[in-house]
């Protein structure tokens, strides 16, 4: 179990839940529970270097209680109406913030709940106006690209993703940056070469982990690639069932500080990795490209 599952404050955070997610009032069911599940993604505890995961536990909180407060019609009817949280749950039957948030917590990285969200979002409109954001404001550099577009995937998503920025600046939708349309073809080369051996070392970690088989087993028979969704909710449930101390002390020392999220290197390993080796076998599954601790 997660340290961050049990770290439930006592009472739900003082928070404007559309303003949390990111909502017009008159927002869909189905639009807020995707602004959930992408934020949900994004701020996870388990997901990001223990340097952040203070900061991802509370906006993660916040993203719960809010999720819990629009997705219910009467809850939401009661906040739309007083403007107050708190009141918006004090005639929910059994409603119960610990409860809910531990809920929540699991959810978030299960592997079916993500993997029904990435069904509707890959090639989705949502996900082609993401990444035209994320392309401006990163001024077309596309290390950033994919740090900010979810559940992207350099070695799948980099043909695609060309083709809709390609086809925007046509339009002059965007900005023809300079970032983008003169990137040399040895970066964007480099680029596909390490995500493709990020691939690799994350399928011969996940067989020092021994998960190997839940991850990369009969679906990799059907198709190249496995779901990322998939084996980044398995990597992080394995890793929380198989907490050990003492090992980690261990696997810090093996991997050391400066070793790269997303570099996971080949070693013998019976038992759970430190943060530091979970973060570098998982890091290419979950997306976060090029970034270092």
């Amino acid at each position: 179990m997660s340290d961050y599952e049990d770290a439930v404050d006592s009472e739900p955070p003082a928070i404007e839940p559309y303003e949390v997610l990111g909502l017009e009032r008159d927002a869909t069911a189905d639009q807020i529970k995707s602004a959930y599940r992408k934020a949900a993604l994004k701020n996870h505890p388990d997901k990001v270097p223990d340097n952040q995961k203070s900061a991802a536990h509370d906006r993660f909180q916040s993203i719960a209680f809010a999720y819990a407060v629009l997705s219910e019609p009467a809850r939401r009817k009661r906040y739309d109406a007083t403007g107050s949280t708190a009141e918006s749950i004090i005639d929910a039957e059994g409603f119960n913030w610990s409860d809910y948030y531990q809920e929540q917590f699991k959810d978030a990285i299960s592997s079916d709940a993500i993997s029904k969200f990435a069904e509707k979002y890959k090639g989705s409109d949502e996900e082609k106006d993401d990444l035209l954001i994320a392309y401006e404001q990163c001024d077309g550099d596309l290390d950033q690209i994919y740090e900010r577009v979810i559940l992207s995937d350099v070695v799948e998503d980099d043909k695609r993703f060309r083709r809709i920025i390609d086809e925007a600046i046509e339009r002059e939708d965007v900005p023809a940056f300079d970032a983008y349309v003169k990137e040399s073809k040895k970066r964007r080369a480099a680029r596909l070469k390490a995500a493709k051996a990020e691939a690799t070392e994350a399928e011969d970690y996940a067989k020092e982990l021994g998960v190997h088989d839940k991850l990369f087993g009969a679906k990799k028979s059907k198709k190249a690639k496995g779901s990322s969704e998939d084996d980044l909710a398995a990597l992080i449930q394995k890793r929380q069932q198989d907490r050990s101390a003492a090992f980690l002390d261990q696997l810090a020392e093996k991997y050391g500080a400066k070793e790269s999220k997303k570099k996971g290197k080949k070693r013998a390993v019976e038992e759970e990795p430190s943060e530091e080796a979970f973060q570098a076998a998982a890091a290419k599954l979950k997306g976060s490209k090029k970034s270092r601790r």
